[in-house]
């Protein structure tokens, strides 16, 4: 529906104001993508292979939101005198800045031009065919061993030792990192290794132009530690082999709706690139015009900008993972923008005894969806320090990426689950998921729980290693070990899903087993242990 310039002069203010943005900042939406030279059967001309292939991973689709914006519709407006700041092809549209009511009112003048949101037809759709390859680099032959020093806590309290122990560190996974300043990030000790071995891929600043390394701001480099540090005996990250992009999209020098859409644009450009993972510590509510301030009502995961574009990052094979926000002790209270987003984690804060930080801000969503999805040690967390040491530093800032680089070394286990099935797998892990409220959301998830409760084959996982059948199993089962002379008596054990021992015997292998009274019905971990290894499967008791 196109809004007409017929209504009078109290209409157009109204208007103008919901697309105001700031001082002399507004923001249009386009009608449409005509004309802009570029067709979603053919995404090569707009998105990187890896692009292509992550959604062709999940067996999701290309759409027209994935189209850029018609260029000759930019090019219109600057003619006109219109400075573009940032465009957006997921929304279709610009915002511009050093901008009056006069000019703003000559571009709505343009029949390309809208205030309402542009939603394209999402019957016209491309799904890419299945790539070839794996997806992510295979886990480490030789487990880590990692010491992890002062983050042993924050490590420990998601199972994440036990991923690690399996060879997953996030090898062959790109995460982006969209926050603020990345001081130092170049010379302190915890990403030496990131660096020499290429995994930092690059940076790009869409504030200003001083080099990212540069900025007064250190939040952006606290982040990346929680995920990336690599320090053997001080500090472990959750992701420490991961690959990681550094995108500068708030300013530390001022608070308006301008940095939602740079985050919407960087989010965009990293989405081109074939990223798998976002962490975005950031949140926007109370702005330095409270003219232009959010209310809780906003937060429903569709009115704000950034928002907007954060539910769509799952339709595009990305998970996002956003801070709650700090103002659980404050007026405000609720979470920010974009922890609103469907289909995201929203990450609150909890300390090392799991219980929740006061600050942490709380949900639920104004559409009352469960907000914050999880938690994770955000009180005390360790870092590194910009000087060069270790640091303790305490916000949903650091609870945040402990949770996305923990994603990372998970997806690289089952690179093919979808973004969606894995946020809720990892929603239904936490310790909080039969009562999910509004301060710890599903709480603290296990992301050993969520290995075990995936029913597909991990990567790299050796077929055949041990065969459990019938499976699912009522009474009894049959084992079967891989090799033809490993016959014998070996010691078993049944496990949850969060590695309890539940039973323990003798078998002679191979040889029918009784299961234990104490299985009821649900998903179990049979464990065989011999000379030569031990042997794991997945059991499903009816």
């Amino acid at each position: 529906m196109k809004i007409r310039l017929v209504a009078g002069l109290l209409f157009m203010m109204s208007v103008a104001s919901a697309q105001q943005m700031a001082d002399n900042v507004y923001w249009v939406y386009f009608t449409d993508k005509n004309g802009n030279g570029y067709e979603i059967d053919h995404p090569e001309a707009f998105l990187s292979q890896r692009s292509v292939n992550r959604r062709a991973w999940q067996e999701l689709a290309i759409d027209r939101r994935d189209l850029p914006v018609t260029q000759a519709y930019v090019e219109e407006l600057e003619v006109m005198g219109v400075e573009v700041k940032h465009i957006s092809r997921w929304l279709n549209g610009i915002a511009m800045i050093n901008a009056d009511q006069q000019l703003f009112e000559q571009v709505l003048a343009k029949p390309f031009v809208d205030t309402v949101a542009w939603e394209p037809d999402m019957n016209d759709l491309y799904f890419p065919p299945a790539p070839n390859g794996n997806r992510f680099e295979p886990p480490l032959i030789t487990p880590p061993g990692y010491d992890y020093g002062v983050a042993t806590e924050q490590i420990l309290m998601m199972d994440m030792d036990f991923l690690h122990d399996k060879g997953y560190t996030g090898k062959g996974v790109w995460i982006a990192v969209l926050d603020a300043g990345f001081r130092n990030v170049d010379s302190l000790p915890s990403f030496e290794a990131m660096i020499n071995e290429g995994r930092l891929l690059g940076t790009r600043n869409f504030v200003n132009d001083i080099p990212i390394f540069r900025q007064n701001s250190i939040h952006g480099m606290y982040v990346l530690s929680t995920m990336g540090a690599e320090w053997n005996g001080n500090m472990i990250g959750t992701a420490p082999h991961a690959s990681y992009f550094l995108c500068m999209t708030e300013n530390p020098d001022q608070e308006t709706r301008i940095e939602e859409v740079a985050w919407i644009e960087a989010a965009e450009y990293i989405d081109s690139l074939g990223f798998d993972v976002i962490n975005t510590s950031l949140g926007y509510s109370d702005f330095d015009s409270t003219d232009f301030d959010y209310t809780y009502r906003d937060m429903d995961g569709k009115t704000t900008y950034i928002s907007r574009a954060a539910s769509l990052t799952a339709a595009k094979g990305i998970i996002a993972c956003n801070s709650a926000g700090n103002s659980g002790d404050k007026s405000w209270f609720y979470i920010t923008a974009p922890a609103d987003a469907d289909n995201t984690l929203a990450v609150g804060a909890v300390d090392s005894t799991n219980v929740i930080g006061n600050f942490s801000s709380r949900g639920p969503s104004f559409d009352a969806r469960i907000k914050p999805d999880v938690v994770a040690m955000g009180v005390a967390t360790c870092l590194q320090s910009v000087y060069g040491g270790l640091a303790r530093g305490g916000g949903t800032s650091f609870a945040s990426p402990l949770v996305a680089g923990s994603v990372a070394s998970l997806w690289q286990a089952y690179p093919e689950t979808p973004a969606k099935e894995l946020i809720h797998m990892i929603r239904q892990s936490g310790d909080s998921n039969k009562n999910p409220d509004s301060t710890y959301g599903f709480g603290l998830p296990s992301f050993a729980k969520v290995y075990w409760s995936i029913t597909g084959v991990p990567a790299q996982f050796i077929p055949g290693q041990m065969e459990i059948y019938p499976n699912p199993a009522r009474q009894h089962i049959m084992i079967r070990l891989p090799e033809e002379n490993m016959t014998g008596s070996y010691d078993l054990r049944f496990l949850d899903m969060s590695g309890r021992i539940l039973h323990s015997q003798q078998v002679s292998i191979p040889g029918e087993v009784y299961l234990p009274d104490v299985l009821m019905s649900g998903l179990y971990i049979v464990e065989v242990k011999t000379p030569r290894g031990v042997y794991h499967s997945r059991l499903i008791k009816e």
